[in-house]
Order: structure tokens, then C-alpha cells, then sequence
């Protein structure tokens, strides 16, 4: 038996695989001030045999949380001399808008008198120049400890081709100072430029302690309630991770919920013969956008986080502040925003009556007539109108309250769009050869909507949507990603046997010290190419096999002219980085249930496109496989409701999930 929980910013969702291969589930109110507590609310809620259980798989919002919110571990930087302002310097890109008159880089996650220089240097070939000066290191090890530091990172220059001054001064800082966690550039991320490498450091440092200080506890809950098994985390790339890695690896987890997300999408899609997707994964306060094409989703090897660059692998995705808790605002030129500021769970939508009073998407819907009070939450959380009424009304926009209501919901409609958008035609991807996923609280309730906004005809809503990204949980398979920077003109050695045979000690020491049984798992090999002199690389997997320069550099220019719609034979290609995946399939066999619901159906007026539309309200179980209805229809569940607009009909497949097809216009 498996159990997975995931929390998001509004509802902590759980799912569990029982002795029968039959998926259960549950859903609280997550707890923001004591994370774990909504974890064991969600155990308790749902009744799991928690002694029962034999893998129990998590994804949280903790790392991001503590970046994002600065409440981190007080920590210390240790640098080569003369690059103590390397994090302060940046690379005066500007993230996002690059026209900002007024631009602020981004919030460095570490003060200045923080940071240390320490006398040592390796050149760009791993030789020695200056020698570590290790009683000068100590000095300014002891000055960072007298400042409070509880954590330290060390990024020394050119460490990721050569780890000996890194590794001596850990070893000092074991011997002299052992409570004091220490992270190194050369493990957390050995790849070239000196910006990005330390920020992921620096980063890894901030969050560690709190991610471990977390897992801890949750284990350690966890084992006082009966569970006696090991504990597996969610990565950014879309496979777990054992818990031991976790504090030395808290960067892999920045956007662990979205990844398992994407990970049950592709499930789901695949359980329904759908071969490309698009994935749309709408929650409380943002929504997540990815692609998968032919059920392989897109792995980048950086993300950015509140405009820091984290150099680890991960799902692309595009992320924009709509969720149902996303504020409505009137800005200074009198125009209608929403988002991305969100009431988040507390104190949430002005309806969930918990004490918010500002305007949200949620209470836009109960206005529209999308939500019906008393069946919210399968009925287990009644939304206030009036307060909805009352918070809409503050906004002072002009006709009725429903107009609204409109308003704010086709803004909404338009910022997923533009997400679906980033990842599909910016970048030469027809979005109407694709199927739509939507998932999240929101997502199905929005999901047709954004469909047509972007011209495509065809939405998939998966069994109790609401808790896909936990359901991902159980269906992801554990994923360890491992790095080897070269950079050298792409040659027939690049990937020859001796790289392969090393790409395989490295899988296979890093298996063992995480307790994988040996055979349990495959390894996957990865070259980062780029034309000689660009900026950026793109990252080809491939089985590990040995593979002559021509073979990578034609899946190099294939892959090149596919996602930026150029390519150039005629430059130089260039290797940048070896990679190397550990993969532990997933065995789990499940299956999801079909239960019969209450029949009845009920007409109700509803405000879309800015007039009144007569819906069909029905149980979503009630919807027989084989099954259709028109729109415009709601189909209400416990954990979402799934909007079918006028034009459109929604079928129950086989499998129990819902097809939305645009059958007019």
C-alpha cells in the first residue's frame, strides 16, 4: 500500500494506493503556520492504515516558501578572493520585462557582510595556482559563526573542474566547527559560470536546514502514528528522491508540486491513448503551465525562482499568479488586474468567510453562478454569497455585480492563455495538435474556457482532478540526476565508452549510497550542446550508449531548429556538460473508481460572456462511461467542478475521465 500528500497553497490533498490496487483520497485546508500538521490532518481525515503503508511519497511547498519569503537559515558565503560581490554583480540581465525604466535586480538570499573571501585559486583546467591558506579560511570561517551564520556555502572559483580546496575546507569545518552544515559548489551544482553556480549554493544553503529540519519532523510524526517506512520527496524534474538527500538536494524541490502535476498528466493522458498534451494545473494562488509532446515532458537544466537562477533540472514550465485565491484590483490607469497577489489559505476568497474582504477569482465564480454554495467541497465547506456579493462591489466597477464578475473571470481566462501560449507557439508548437489536461481546483472550471481562447478543441479533466498533483505522487518514478562539466568542441570522444563507463560509476555510487539495489534501475546518459560562443544549451537524452560527434551534433540541430526555428550546420558545436539520470520505474499497478452518483440533474442560470446561459448541474459520478452532455453544464465533484461551455460537450470515457470536445465554431 502507497500513500502520497502534497501541499499546496490553499488545500493539502492526499491519495493512497490500497491493498486492492484501488486509489483513495483525501482533502484538508493546509495549515501555512505548521506545514506537517495539515499532512497528519490529511492522514487522519481520510482514515489511512498508516502502519499499513509501505512507501510514502511527498511534495511540499517548503523550499519555495522559505526563498521566496527569506526565511531561510542565517547563512554564510566562502569565496575565491576577489569575488566576494559575484551575487551582487549578477549578470544585469533583466528578468522579465526588459524594457522597466525602473528595474531592482533581485533580492540577493544572503547580506553582503556574509560573504568571505578566502586565498586560494584553480584556473579554468583544475591546476592549482594559489594554495589554499586554510588557518587564513578558519578566520573567516570564525567571523561568519560570530555573526550568527548557521549554514555555509562554498563556491570557490572553478571548483566544478576541480573540488581539492572545497573539499579541504569542509574537512576544516568538520574538525573545528561540526554543527555547522556545509554545502559545496562542486556537489550542489559542478557546472561553469561563476554566477549561477554560487546563487544555486547560496540558495541550497538557505533552504537546506529548513527543508531537513522539516522532513525530520514529518518522519518524525509520521513514525509516532505507526508508519515504519522510508519517506520520498518530489523533484522539480518529476521523479522522488529518497528523504536522506533531502537537505543536500533542497533545491530539487522548488517546484515539486507542479512536477507531480505533470507527472500524473501524463498518466492520465497516456491510460487514454492521448499522445501530445499541454497541461494547464490551476490551484489557489497560481497556475502552471507545461508541455509534453508525445508524453515526454520538456526538461530544462534551470529554473528561476523570484528572479534567482537555480541551476537543477526540471520540468519547463510557465507559472502566472491565476488561482482561485488570485486578488482582483483596479490599478492607477483604472484598469482591471488579477493577480498575482493571492488571499492564499488564509484567509482565502472573501467567500470562504475566514475573514478576507478582497475580491478573488473564486468569488467570481460563486457570482457568475459557476459554484454553488452549498456543494462546494463536496458540501463540507459552504462559500458565503453575500460576502462574495459584498467584496466583488468594493471593487467599484461599472453595471451589475455579475458584469463583474465577468470581468474578472475572462482577465483570468486571458493570463492562462498567455501561459499556454509561452510554452506552445513562442516556441513553434502548434497548441491545436494538442490535447489540454486541466487539472488543480480550478483547472477544469477554466479549462475550456482557455482552450478557445488559444483555438483548441479538445480538453481532458482526469479522475478527481483537484488532487491530480498528489496523485502524481504515486505514479512518478524515482529520478536522480547527476552533472560532469566538459566543455570542449563537440568531438567522437565527447560521449565515447570511457565516458560512458564513467557516467555508470557515478550512477552506480550514488545508487549505493542511497540504498538502490543494484539492477533495480536504469541509467540514462545527457550531453548540454550549444553553437561555440552561445549563451545557452540544450540538453539531449539519449539511452547510455556510446554516440560518434555526427550522431549528437544531427539530434543537436534537430532539436535546435524544433524549438527556436533555426538551425546552423555550419557554426561549431559545442559540449558543455555530461549528465547522467538514475531511473527507478515505477511497478505500481492501480486503478481509479467508477462510483454511480446521485442522478439528478437541475437547470440554473449562470452569467458567462457577459449574458444569461440556462446550465445543467450534475453530479460529475452520475455521468455514466459512454456517456455525453452538452453545454453549457457543470459537473460537480468534491474536489473541482469542470465547466462545459455553450458549444462544447463533455463525454465520460472508459476510463472514467471526462473529454471536453468543441463541437460548434
Amino acid at each position: 500500500m502507497q500513500l502520497g500528500v502534497e501541499i499546496g497553497g490553499t488545500f493539502t490533498d492526499l491519495v493512497w494506493l490500497d491493498r486492492d490496487g484501488m486509489v483513495r483520497t483525501g482533502k484538508v485546508p493546509s495549515t501555512p503556520s505548521q506545514i506537517e500538521k495539515a499532512v497528519l490532518d490529511a492522514i487522519e481525515s481520510a482514515e489511512v492504515p498508516l502502519a499499513e503503508i509501505t512507501h510514502f511519497s511527498h511534495g511540499s511547498t517548503v523550499a519555495t516558501n522559505a526563498l521566496l519569503t527569506r526565511r531561510g537559515a542565517t547563512t554564510g558565503l566562502l569565496t575565491t578572493q576577489g569575488f566576494r560581490d559575484i551575487i551582487e554583480i549578477g549578470t544585469h540581465d533583466k528578468v522579465g520585462n526588459i524594457y522597466t525604466a525602473f528595474y531592482e535586480k533581485p533580492r540577493a538570499p544572503i547580506a553582503r557582510r556574509l560573504v568571505r573571501e578566502v586565498v586560494e585559486r584553480i584556473d579554468a583546467a583544475g591546476n592549482v595556482l594559489v594554495p589554499l591558506d586554510k588557518e587564513q579560511a578558519w578566520r573567516e570561517v570564525e567571523a561568519l559563526l560570530a555573526a550568527g551564520v548557521q549554514s555555509l556555502a562554498v563556491c570557490l572559483l572553478h571548483g566544478y573542474r576541480s573540488p581539492v580546496h572545497e573539499r579541504a575546507v569542509r574537512d576544516l569545518i568538520a574538525e573545528r566547527a561540526p554543527q555547522v552544515g556545509v554545502f559545496l559548489s562542486h556537489e550542489v551544482s559542478p557546472e561553469f559560470r561563476e554566477y549561477e553556480r554560487t546563487v544555486t549554493t547560496v540558495v541550497n544553503a538557505f533552504v537546506g536546514p529548513v527543508v531537513k529540519g522539516y522532513v525530520d519532523r514529518l518522519k518524525g510524526k509520521l513514525e509516532a502514528a505507526g508508519y515504519a517506512g522510508a519517506v520520498r520527496l518530489m523533484q522539480s524534474n518529476g521523479g522522488i528522491m529518497p528523504s536522506v538527500a533531502a537537505g543536500a538536494n533542497a533545491v530539487k524541490m522548488l517546484l515539486s508540486g507542479p512536477a507531480a502535476g505533470v507527472r500524473a498528466a501524463i498518466w492520465f493522458a497516456k491510460r487514454n491513448d492521448i499522445a501530445d498534451i499541454l497541461t494547464i494545473d490551476m490551484g489557489g494562488t497560481s497556475t502552471d503551465v507545461a508541455i509534453a509532446p508525445g508524453l515526454n515532458a520538456r526538461i530544462v537544466p534551470e529554473l528561476i525562482v523570484d528572479g534567482l537562477p537555480i541551476r537543477t533540472t526540471t520540468m519547463d514550465m510557465a507559472t502566472v499568479g491565476a488561482g482561485g485565491g488570485s486578488i482582483a484590483s483596479i490599478d492607477a490607469g483604472g484598469f482591471l488586474n488579477v493577480g498575482p497577489a493571492s488571499a492564499g489559505a488564509q484567509p482565502g476568497p472573501a467567500c470562504y468567510g475566514r475573514g478576507g474582504e478582497l475580491p478573488t477569482v473564486t468569488d467570481a465564480q460563486v457570482i457568475a453562478g459557476l459554484l454553488r454554495p452549498a456543494r462546494f467541497f463536496g458540501g463540507r465547506m459552504e462559500l458565503r454569497t453575500d460576502l462574495a456579493e459584498k467584496a466583488i462591489a468594493g471593487l467599484g466597477l461599472p453595471g451589475s455585480l455579475q458584469d463583474a464578475a465577468d470581468a474578472i473571470l475572462r482577465m483570468v481566462n486571458s493570463n492562462m492563455a498567455a501561459a499556454v501560449r509561452l510554452v506552445s507557439t513562442a516556441r513553434g508548437v502548434d497548441p491545436r495538435d494538442y490535447t489540454l489536461i486541466a487539472y488543480g481546483g480550478g483547472g477544469p472550471v477554466h479549462g475550456a474556457m482557455v482552450a478557445d481562447e488559444v483555438g483548441m478543441r479538445r480538453v481532458l479533466v482526469p479522475w478527481a482532478p483537484g488532487i491530480t498533483s498528489a496523485f502524481g505522487l504515486l505514479v512518478a518514478d524515482l529520478i536522480v540526476d547527476l552533472v560532469v562539466a566538459r566543455i570542449e568542441l563537440l568531438s567522437d570522444t565527447t560521449l565515447d565508452a570511457v565516458a560512458v563507463v564513467m557516467l555508470k560509476a557515478a550512477c552506480d555510487e550514488e545508487a549505493k549510497r542511497l540504498d538502490l539495489e543494484p539492477g533495480s534501475y536504469e541509467v540514462q546518459a545527457g550531453v548540454d550542446l550549444r553553437y561555440a560562443g552561445q549563451g545557452f544549451e540544450l540538453t539531449l537524452w539519449r539511452d547510455l550508449a556510446a554516440a560518434t560527434a555526427r550522431e549528437l551534433d544531427e539530434q543537436f540541430q534537430k532539436e535546435h531548429l524544433a524549438r527556436y526555428g533555426y538551425a546552423r550546420p555550419n557554426l561549431k558545436t559545442q559540449a558543455v556538460n555530461l549528465r547522467a539520470r538514475i531511473v527507478q520505474r515505477n511497478q505500481a499497478k492501480l486503478s481509479t473508481p467508477i462510483p454511480a452518483g446521485d442522478a439528478a440533474r437541475e437547470l440554473k442560470t449562470i452569467i458567462m460572456d457577459g449574458r444569461e446561459q440556462t446550465a445543467t448541474f450534475m453530479a460529475r459520478a452520475a455521468l455514466k462511461r459512454g456517456e455525453a452532455i452538452a453545454g453549457p453544464a457543470i459537473l460537480e465533484e468534491m474536489t473541482s467542478t469542470s465547466f462545459v461551455p455553450a458549444g462544447w460537450t463533455a463525454t465520460c470515457l472508459p476510463s472514467g475521465d471526462l473529454l471536453l470536445e468543441k463541437t460548434a465554431g
